[in-house]
This record gives C-alpha cells, structure tokens and sequence, in this order.
C-alpha cells in the first residue's frame, strides 16, 4: 500500500465518520434520526420538487419517502402542497422558518464560525485546490453510490 493510500485511508474513514457524528448529533437535536434528517437537507437542496425525485436523489423507495415526509412535516421542516400544475400531484417544499430552522441555525452558527476560522488560514490557491479536491470527491461519492445501487 502506498504512502498515499494509506493516507487516504485514514484521513477519509476519520473524515467521513466525525461528518456522520456530528449530522446525527444534529439530528438528535432536533428529534430526528440521521437519515431523514439528511433527505431534509436534501429538499432544501432541491427547492420544490416532487417526492419521486426525493426519491430518487436518496436511493429510497417511494413508500420509504412517503414515510420520510410524514416525518419531516411533523418536525416542521417541509410542508406539503398540491402542484398548481397538475392537482393530482404533490410538491414538497422546504420550511425556511420554525423552531426546528432556529435549533439548525444555533448549531450551525457556532460551526460556521470554527470552520471560517479554519479557512481565514488559507490562502486563495490554496482555497481553491482544496475546493476542487472537495468537489471532485463528492462528485466520485455521487457516482459510486449511484454504481452501488445498480448492482
């Protein structure tokens, strides 16, 4: 094993573990498992969209979803709207306000602030390879997970 892989290895499997602790502290804090709490932030990232497309950027059954948004409805974190459209459908929306968005904002405030602390210490190049390092990896993450799901 190279010197390479081998910190690779070690610095991706801390990496990905200390992200998936502290989103399921988050979580927790806002009453929440993991897993619905990351297809919450999903909506947001979407904006509006249909539950078959949550569906399809989380690798969850439909039925799966329905019950997901049921969940996140109930925390206040999406509401639920026939589509102007086409009545027959539902779009899902994310919730911009509420106690659970004040409980994310808290949390996420005191983190924004250690990491811009973090980023103050670089400099524009620097920022910039580690953006694209960042970038490149979620994208290869992406497209694993898409490859692992179609066996």
């Amino acid at each position: 094993m190279s010197r390479q892989d081998d910190l690779g290895r070690q610095l991706g499997g801390r990496f990905s573990t200390a992200v998936v602790q502290f989103h399921t502290a988050v979580a927790e804090r806002i009453g929440l498992n993991v897993s619905d709490y990351k297809c919450a932030e999903v909506v947001r990232r979407l904006g509006p969209t249909y539950p078959g497309r949550i569906a399809d950027a989380t690798g969850m059954s439909t039925a799966a979803t329905a019950q997901v948004l049921n969940r996140l409805e109930k925390a206040g974190l999406i509401r639920r709207e026939a589509d102007p459209a086409d009545g027959r459908r539902t779009l899902v929306h994310p919730v911009a306000d509420g106690p659970a968005q004040q409980v994310l904002g808290e949390v996420f405030a005191g983190f924004a602030e250690r990491v811009s602390s973090i980023v103050d210490g670089y400099d524009d190049a620097q920022l910039r390879t580690v953006l694209d390092f960042v970038t490149r990896t979620i994208e290869v993450l992406e497209a694993e997970a898409i490859s692992l799901r179609r066996g």
